[in-house]
């Protein structure tokens, strides 16, 4: 971020900051500073009371500080907070696999094998699908006992 030379040049309303994982961008953090300037300034018509001093700049060189300042904490604490919860996706990612694995390996691989299981029990493809993923998608349930739980699961009216 550059400071404004004069009075003629605006202050930035937006700054984007760069998130990087291994030197590759991965996305940005956008700040729209017209919108976020009068929360972090409420003294706003307040400048020093000196002559010499012109209330203009000094807005300007002030706003342009702050945004610095600002964007380095941010920043000094984004990078560790952000490796921290890639780590968690990782592991959600290592879990989510093995329970899909879990389902595969009691209900079968394939899809005749589904439609088999699904007629066996007076139910539908369909019907095992969303059973499959509504089980898979919350979180801190076991897998144990999905194939009593496929069974038990709104048996199907005769």
């Amino acid at each position: 971020m550059t400071l404004p030379n004069s009075r003629k040049e605006p202050t930035p309303g937006q700054v984007r900051l760069v998130v990087e994982v291994d030197g590759n961008p991965i996305g940005f953090l956008s700040l729209d500073l017209d919108r976020l300037w009068p929360l972090l300034n409420h003294r706003r018509h307040d400048s020093p009371d000196v002559e010499w001093m012109d209330p203009a700049k000094f807005e300007s060189i002030m706003r342009a500080f702050v945004t610095k300042r600002l964007l380095s904490r941010i920043e000094g604490r984004l990078y560790p907070t952000l490796g921290d919860e890639m780590v968690k996706a990782e592991l959600d990612v290592e879990e989510f696999t093995l329970k899909a694995d879990a389902a595969a390996q009691m209900f079968g691989r394939t899809k005749a094998e589904i439609d088999k299981l699904a007629a066996e029990s007076g139910r539908t493809a369909l019907d095992f699908y969303t059973f499959f993923w509504e089980h898979l998608l919350v979180q801190d349930e076991t897998m144990d006992d999905l194939k009593k739980q496929w069974k038990a699961k709104d048996s199907p009216p005769r």
